[in-house]
């Protein structure tokens, strides 16, 4: 009498047939994620769009005295020039503009130097366009090309918080340009804020559920902010910012290089003692990969040094430039 097979060795069957059942649950769940991701990105880009009204950034008028428009190869920048003497070219942070220096800085700065200042590529009331790669490398480029419009040919950058990195980039690639470098809310730890709008399709949400993107400090910030929000492109800018920084050629480029070995002239790093965002242990940590650097906390000051302590702020920046040589 023929035995039928029986138990677990003699389910010769059964085990493809779960298989299969598993990756058709499988692919199910993966399409569905897809879909609700998809269906939560168009909803957000839908949203952007009721908001970003204004297809041109010169549909708002420059902000105050020495701002303009600048053309130059990469595109337009909105920019300040101002006061006379040893130039001193400020660079903001993610989300910011030349208001973060007109906050409290600017004019005390350009009773002694010639300020000069300009909007990144997708912020403020600088350009924005599908075809620009939003970064460092675009931003470093943007930078040189401001001074040659200005015919500026050396200069002290000082960069604050993503603005630093930039500074950073000026400073071991163009060393010809600069006389020295301050970094001011510099690290490379990863801010919290930040993992949600990474997200594709919740970060076009996320971005859409918001008027103005990022901190503002004053009624006329304010104002400028909601007139920058207003323009189409600025929050596709700020996403696409943000998500090249968690990509391998950031890792690569700036966290795994001898960037920071090459940087030859004198640095300044200004921290504030209590930076919720670039914790001052991390700012610390690049001393050691810098030549000459000298390091200042700011007791009582979080991320923005130069708007919540700008007395300080001023007095470090004048002391570092009055120190380089011509």
């Amino acid at each position: 009498m023929e035995m039928e097979p029986n138990g677990p060795l003699g389910d010769t069957e059964g085990a493809p047939t779960r298989s299969y059942r598993w990756l058709k649950i499988f692919g199910f769940a993966l399409l569905a994620i897809i879909i609700i991701f998809a269906a939560i990105s168009v909803t957000g880009n839908f949203l952007i769009r009721r908001l970003e009204t204004e297809p041109d950034p010169h549909a708002f008028a420059p902000w105050g005295p020495g701002t303009s428009f600048l053309a130059t190869e990469s595109g337009e920048s909105h920019i300040l020039d101002i006061g006379e003497g040893d130039v001193v070219l400020l660079i903001h942070g993610s989300t910011g503009s030349i208001a973060d220096w007109q906050e409290g800085v600017v004019d005390r700065l350009a009773e002694s130097y010639r300020v000069v200042a300009f909007d990144s590529y997708g912020f403020g009331l600088s350009e924005r366009n599908d075809a620009l790669n939003y970064g460092y490398d675009l931003w470093l480029q943007q930078a040189v090309e401001v001074l040659d419009a200005l015919e500026i040919e050396r200069a002290v950058v000082v960069g604050h918080s993503a603005g630093a990195l930039t500074a950073v980039n000026l400073a071991a690639k163009h060393p010809e340009r600069i006389r020295g470098a301050i970094l001011t809310g510099h690290g490379l730890t990863i801010d919290p804020a930040q993992m949600v709008p990474i997200l594709p399709g919740i970060g076009e949400l996320w971005a859409a559920r918001r008027t103005v993107i990022g901190d503002t400090f004053s009624e006329s910030y304010q104002k400028q902010a909601e007139e920058v929000h207003q323009i189409r492109g600025t929050r596709a800018a700020y996403l696409a910012f943000l998500r090249s920084q968690y990509s391998i050629s950031f890792v690569r480029n700036y966290m795994m290089s001898s960037i920071y070995e090459d940087i030859e002239v004198p640095v300044l790093q200004m921290h504030g003692a209590q930076d919720q965002s670039q914790e001052i242990d991390s700012a610390r940590e690049l001393s050691s990969r810098l030549a000459d650097t000298r390091f200042v906390a700011i007791e009582g000051s979080d991320h923005f040094i130069h708007i919540d302590n700008p007395d300080q702020w001023i007095v470090e920046v004048t002391k570092f430039v009055e120190s380089l040589p011509p």
